[in-house]
């Protein structure tokens, strides 16, 4: 049975889309899907995805990452040790873990704040997955490997921004109702 979202063929009978977890059950449901959620099941991350991110090394500091951010505009960093992902440290990470002691704990590496082994997906998975990590997770960053290698990250903001410039106008007839 050809998932009518993402075109995965599933075996016969199964309840949920075995690629994209979609309800099967409702076929109805699924024919009726907009024309955004299609395309958001449709577009790979390899179109959205940024490839320039913050990278640094495990024994980077807090300050020396931190740093890196304001000169590039980013608001998290990715931690890579010997050629794989290691961990991901955010904004977020930076507010709850040194907010309150910062200038004591600026000079400690990276590696001891981080959020380890981060979930990542393919540049070939969909957009709608980034978006339902980000929100069962509470992620606002989605790292983006090829295989074992780091190739790219996708944020919100990449997601939205992708959103308004392609359903704007959709999205604004509907915002106005």
């Amino acid at each position: 049975m050809l998932c009518p979202f993402c075109s995965y063929d599933n075996i016969e009978g199964v309840d949920s889309c075995n690629r994209c977890n979609v309800d099967l059950s409702d076929m109805q449901g699924l024919a009726d899907a907009s024309d955004i959620e299609r395309d958001l099941l449709d577009r790979p991350l390899s179109q959205l995805a940024s490839v320039s991110y913050v990278e640094v090394g495990p024994s980077d500091t807090v300050r020396a990452t931190v740093s890196k951010w304001g000169k590039d505009g980013f608001h998290c960093a990715l931690i890579v040790s010997d050629g794989s992902l290691a961990g991901i440290f955010t904004e977020r990470d930076l507010l709850f873990k040194l907010a309150n002691d910062f200038e004591t704990l600026a000079d400690q590496p990276i590696s001891t704040f981080m959020t380890p082994n981060p979930e990542t997906l393919t540049h070939d998975a969909p957009v709608a997955f980034a978006l339902n990590k980000m929100m069962v997770g509470g992620y606002r960053h989605i790292p983006i490997v090829q295989g074992e290698k780091l190739v790219g990250m996708v944020s919100v903001r990449d997601i939205l921004g992708y959103m308004v410039d392609r359903f704007g106008d959709v999205l604004s007839a509907v915002s106005s109702k």
